[in-house]
């Protein structure tokens, strides 16, 4: 028991390669460290900080084109200056609503129409599937 309690402990563990260091931190070189073991450790530490940052822009990035869509949606409602219009016409607003309606109708058919093509590919793979074992149990 006390044998695994020494282990966890920091600086205690036993070695597993050749360094015999085990910094605290990955500011602090290893002293005991070659020049080239020293450069592909910050070369490691380099790309590890760069996917870090590009995940962390790419989850930015999603947050910002979501939010322009967003913006592109409604700015019919808002004139050059980006403020609402003092008489805003209700004929611009019904025509928008009408035309995302309509846009919404046509997606739901091609869905409608999409799942139609799926049950008769599944139905072509069922079959495809039954004559390969039929040709297998003659065989």
């Amino acid at each position: 028991m006390s044998q695994y309690k020494d282990q966890k402990v920091p600086g205690k563990r036993k070695g597993i390669g050749q360094v015999t260091t085990e910094p605290k931190s990955i500011k602090a070189e290893p002293s005991e460290l070659t020049p080239q073991q020293q450069a592909l450790r910050q070369a490691v530490i380099t790309e590890f900080r760069s996917k870090k940052i590009k995940s962390f822009v790419a989850k930015q990035v999603k947050h910002i084109n979501a939010n322009r869509q967003v913006a592109d949606g409604i700015r019919f409602l808002f004139d050059e200056k980006g403020l609402p219009p003092a008489n805003a016409p209700l004929e611009d607003i019904i025509s928008e609503r009408k035309k995302i309606e309509s846009e919404i109708r046509w997606f739901e058919a091609m869905a409608g129409e999409m799942r139609g093509r799926l049950v008769q590919i599944k139905e072509i793979e069922e079959l495809a599937l039954e004559m390969v074992n039929k040709k297998q149990d003659e065989e």
